[in-house]
């Protein structure tokens, strides 16, 4: 019989009967309370009649003192009326709060109230009178008064009878509970003792048949088990040998039963092949459960010799008397070659350079190679049962729990990792992880191979700073570059520009005031004007080529509007310009390089496109600046760009992009045109944008 089933069956034989009695107490303590309730019901009931008694005894009193003052006039007869009409709110309210539980009372206690207050008035009336010495003794018998406190005294009484019906009725109903609490006690005591004494005989009975069956079973079930099972008596003989155990040691139960247990079983040393001592006699003397024993072999009783794992434990009697021992084999020759398998693994892994250890799913380290101890510096015994990346200071890419998991679901995990040695340094190794799922009932384990990869993260790191310096360096030179433009621009508009136009007035003015007679200076002066005038001409040309003034006065709209006007025009290709009707808000890094983009995608059409017509679509989407050149030219492989555009005129376009915190969009196909698409944000902060431009 299992344990647990017998705990089970013991336990309804203890736990119904004490259910059974705590439900019935339950049941009588859920009466006695109905009852009580009831009860006080009832004595609610006596005090809202005594509160009204107050109330109609108070009425009552009211009224004699005053008819007594009218007779006599004596202000000693008042003293009760006016205290009547100090306590008659306070007693009021008292009985109202009461009856709180009606509405239908508190409603006629209203009614007396406004019959109360009604007659208050009249007698402050009379008793005005009376004093004023106006009135007449003869008003006591003032029917409307009369009327006024029949009135009342109707309406308590009415009041009353209700409450004293109600009375009634809680009391009747507080006797029916009283029945019902005595009988059911009665019928259920009677019931549950009756109950109790079936189900006690009827599971007392089933016990013991458990127990008689229980004897039987275990031998069934160790007759089942999957390893040897052999049991002895006190004097070291067999009792009981089952299947496997017949067939590990070569032994038959019926002959083997009151062998001693030496001659059925004979265990040997596996190196030196010595007789291993008895453990049965150990088990006998000391009483205590001996531990598995390895590294023995068992000797069978044809001279066999099989590699087996044993324990053994003393069988106790209820006081604790050692009444046998009960042993236990496995056959572990498996197990011992997978063992030495794993020996010459473990071996092969000694003689690779990289760090190369074995955690369980929780980081604890089982293995750990002579690589692991060159590079990270602790040695076998001191990583031991350690937490690897507790050890280690290990800085993952991702949470440790999102790797285990991936470990799970796919097997393998790679990445880059940090790790700092014994003697505080800081090693950066391409970790590789690998999943090794055992046997039943044994837990996962996984394999780390690091490579350290330290001096490689630091040239990348170099190569990167080195790229980030060149980006900086090409936007500062854009930078310079454009002020420069801007510079020569401006001096040539303003230097040279005002020196061309000061000589055509002198020259203009050497026109006017010579005489007709001067011919031939006249007509000179008049072609060196002109050649002023196209000199001025091939300043301003020279100026919108080096920074369009449009762009710093206009905005970006205004500036592509007018370089299509002029590309259209030089070209005799038509552009389709669609802008804002308001402009773009853009720094003046942003828009100069969103134009010089648009200047570029004009040179390229010009140079390489064959095109008729240009579309340039200009918008705000999000917080984009979204600038799209589309043209219908004879296109080019996308595989080919950088031969067909340039090198140079794509990486430009791009790098003046990403200096904005931008991109650079080119789809084409031949036979089919090409679209360049320029997105800018709206607003970025420069430190912003570096980073963009470095990531």
């Amino acid at each position: 019989m299992e344990y647990a089933k017998f705990k089970s069956l013991l336990r309804r034989v203890i736990v119904v009967p004490v259910v059974v009695t705590a439900a019935l107490a339950g049941l009588l303590l859920w009466e006695t309370f109905d009852l009580n309730k009831s009860m006080q019901w009832v004595d609610h009931t006596d005090q809202v009649l005594d509160q009204s008694g107050v109330l109609l005894k108070l009425l009552v009193d009211m009224e004699s003192a005053k008819r007594g003052y009218i007779v006599t006039g004596d202000e000693a007869f008042l003293r009760p009326y006016i205290e009547g009409t100090k306590r008659f709110d306070l007693e009021f309210q008292t009985l109202y709060r009461l009856v709180d539980d009606s509405s239908s009372q508190q409603e006629r206690l209203k009614q007396v109230y406004t019959g109360y207050r009604e007659s208050e008035e009249y007698d402050s009336r009379v008793i005005a009178l009376r004093r004023a010495g106006r009135a007449d003794p003869s008003l006591i018998e003032n029917q409307q008064r009369k009327y006024k406190m029949d009135s009342l005294r109707e309406q308590i009484a009415e009041f009353q009878s209700l409450e004293e019906a109600l009375r009634v009725k809680r009391v009747e109903s507080t006797h029916s509970r009283w029945t019902l609490m005595v009988t059911s006690c009665l019928l259920l005591g009677l019931g549950s003792g009756v109950f109790l004494a079936f189900f006690t005989r009827y599971h007392v009975e089933k016990l013991g048949t458990k127990l008689l069956q229980s004897e039987e079973r275990w031998t069934a079930t160790l007759g089942s088990i999957g390893e040897a099972v052999i049991a002895t008596d006190s004097e070291a003989r067999v009792t009981f040998l089952n299947p496997v155990a017949s067939t590990l040691t070569g032994w038959q139960p019926e002959e083997a039963l009151t062998q001693p247990i030496g001659n059925v079983i004979r265990l040997i040393n596996e190196t030196s092949g010595m007789t291993a001592d008895n453990e049965v006699l150990r088990v006998l003397k000391e009483k205590q459960v001996l531990a598995v024993a390895n590294h023995v072999d068992l000797v069978t009783r044809d001279g066999r010799e099989i590699a087996v794992e044993h324990s053994a434990a003393p069988i106790l009697a209820a006081k604790g008397e050692v009444i046998g021992v009960v042993l236990v084999f496995r056959d572990v020759a498996e197990r011992r070659q997978e063992q030495i398998a794993t020996a010459e693994q473990a071996a092969l892994l000694e003689l690779t350079q990289d760090s190369v250890f074995v955690i369980d799913m929780d980081g604890v380290v089982l293995f750990w190679s002579r690589g692991a101890e060159v590079m990270l510096g602790y040695s076998k015994e001191q990583a031991a049962g350690k937490i690897a990346h507790d050890l280690l200071c290990t800085e993952f890419p991702q949470p440790f729990a999102e790797i285990r998991d991936q470990l799970v679901h796919v097997g393998h995990w790679e990445g880059d990792l940090i790790k700092t040695t014994r003697d505080g340094r800081r090693v950066v190794v391409a970790g590789r992880w690998a999943l090794q799922w055992g046997k039943r009932g044994q837990a996962p384990r996984v394999l780390v191979v690091n490579s350290d990869i330290t001096e490689r993260k630091r040239g990348e790191e170099s190569l990167v700073l080195q790229k980030e310096q060149l980006r900086a360096l090409a936007e500062r030179l854009q930078s310079v570059r454009e002020e420069d433009r801007k510079q020569v621009a401006r001096d040539l508009h303003d230097q040279i520009g005002q020196i061309l136009t000061a000589i055509k007035m002198d020259m203009t003015w050497m026109i006017r005031h010579l005489p007709e007679s001067e011919v031939q200076v006249l007509a000179r002066l008049r072609e060196s004007t002109q050649s002023i005038n196209d000199g001025v001409k091939a300043v301003r040309t020279i100026c919108s080529g080096l920074r369009p003034g449009v762009l710093d006065d206009l905005g970006l709209a205004a500036a592509i509007e007018w370089q299509a006007s002029d590309f259209a025009s030089r070209n005799g290709i038509r552009c389709e310009v669609s802008v804002p009707l308001i402009d773009l808000h853009l720094d003046g890094d942003r828009a100069t390089a969103t134009f010089r983009i648009f200047q570029e995608c004009l040179t390229n059409v010009i140079r390489h496109a064959q095109a008729n017509t240009v579309r340039v679509d200009l918008s705000q989407e999000d917080e984009n600046i979204l600038l799209v050149v589309e043209d219908d030219g004879i296109g080019f492989r996308e595989s080919g760009a950088s031969n067909a555009f340039g090198s140079l005129g794509l990486l430009g376009m791009k790098e003046r992009a990403q200096f904005c915190g931008g991109d650079v969009h080119i789809s084409s196909s031949l036979g089919n045109g090409t679209k360049v698409t320029v997105r800018v944000p709206v607003d970025i902060l420069r430190g912003e944008r570096k980073e963009i431009c470095t990531s």
